[in-house]
């Protein structure tokens, strides 16, 4: 599109007001369109940095074969990953890879440029399975799981601090390990702290543990459920309302969020039952009055203007202002996404169907909805190597 084809009275692209070009890039419904706006010209691609707040674009959904979905349009991209990567994870804006020779960097996708990561050489000696990073200014911590002579495996988080940003030689690496009796579910950072979410195994309580500097733990939290009805179901392999549970933490503007996300599981027996693995229940709490060391967990009913992408890898809110229509971030919904990995699906549904469990809950009505619409299809199944999960691009 050339600057001058706007108009017959001779007047170009580049003449119109900033207001109008704010209208036009409230209503883009995808990363990918607003880098195309921008890319018009010098002058809308200068105007196009000044129209703040935009309404939160929903984020990629980065799949196991390394390519990245795009919502609502269901676009599939492509990200410049350098060769001989194992493993790939989200820190929300940006890519942690793990290299075939045991290095470790943060790949910022736009524009793509690398990072490496020489605080985390510790892990290459015991090559583990790296579960979640979270990454700070000042701070690095992985959740990672590791085998044990056993043949069991164990949980720790390896956290590693920087004196200064600009210095990547100088740094401290500890090791947090998951306590007795207990496994890590998440880890998050909040108001400057690492956060751990433990479940306790007797009681199946969920415990906050809460971390500062990476060097000292200041504070352990056992906080109980206010207003919970929660129940236990016993495994039945003839019943079709078995589920498991599955937690995670989200930092939602300034609230701590624990979500609970339960899978209802088919039957054992018949393996035909055409009943499918599904999520049908979401519950949200808040993690209250930590300070005074009598935390406890609150049940909540609202996000306050938010929305939650919850997965594995990768946990963010996103505020939902400004949205136009279907095409934005929901207020008071939960994103998720189908977490199995491909290769031990035995009835091969996940690889005819990588969205399956995957979806939005409504915390209002208490409905799942599809993740994608059904007139876009879903994309190719993969045997990738890689979990799916979310990454969050700046336009």
């Amino acid at each position: 599109m050339s600057e001058t084809s706007g108009s017959s009275s001779g007047l170009s692209w580049s003449d119109l007001p900033p207001e109008l070009l704010g209208l036009v890039l409230s209503w883009l419904p995808t990363h990918a369109d607003r880098v195309r706006i921008a890319a018009v010209c010098c002058l809308w691609r200068s105007n196009a940095r000044l129209q703040r707040p935009l309404p939160s674009l929903l984020p990629w959904l980065a799949l196991c074969d390394g390519t990245f979905l795009s919502l609502p349009d269901g676009a599939v991209h492509q990200l410049p990953v350098p060769g001989g990567v194992s493993s790939r994870l989200s820190t929300g804006g940006m890519l942690f890879l793990v290299h075939g020779d045991g290095t470790f960097s943060l790949m910022n996708p736009s524009p793509a440029r690398m990072a490496p990561l020489p605080e985390l050489a510790v892990l290459y000696r015991r090559s583990p399975i790296v579960r979640k990073v979270v990454v700070s200014d000042h701070l690095i911590a992985a959740l990672v799981e590791m085998k044990k002579f056993s043949n069991s495996t164990t949980t720790k988080v390896i956290i590693s601090t920087r004196g200064q940003q600009s210095d990547i030689t100088r740094f401290s690496t500890v090791k947090w390990e998951q306590p007795t009796g207990s496994f890590i579910n998440d880890i998050a950072l909040f108001k400057g702290k690492l956060h751990i979410l433990t479940t306790e195994l007797q009681h199946y309580q969920q415990e906050l543990h809460i971390l500062d500097g990476g060097q000292e733990q200041t504070a352990i939290h056992r906080i109980p459920r206010v207003e919970d009805d929660y129940e236990e179901s016993w495994y039945n392999p003839y019943s079709t309302d078995y589920f498991v549970q599955q937690h995670y933490l989200v930092v939602s503007g300034d609230r701590l969020l624990m979500v609970e996300r339960r899978i209802n599981l088919p039957p054992m027996f018949p393996s035909d039952s055409g009943i499918q693995k599904q999520s049908r229940h979401f519950e949200v709490f808040e993690a209250a009055d930590l300070s005074s060391g009598r935390g406890r967990w609150i049940g909540v009913d609202t996000l306050m203007g938010h929305a939650l992408f919850v997965s594995e890898g990768c946990s963010e809110s996103l505020p939902a202002v400004g949205q136009c229509g279907d095409i934005g971030v929901r207020e008071d919904c939960i994103y998720f996404m189908n977490e199995d990995e491909t290769h031990t699906d035995t009835h091969n549904k996940i690889r005819e169907n990588p969205m399956l469990d995957s979806g939005v809950y409504n915390m209002r009505d208490k409905r799942v909805m599809p993740l994608l619409l059904e007139t876009m299809g879903t994309p190719a199944a993969s045997d990738g190597p890689w979990h799916p999960t979310w990454l969050f691009p700046e336009t």
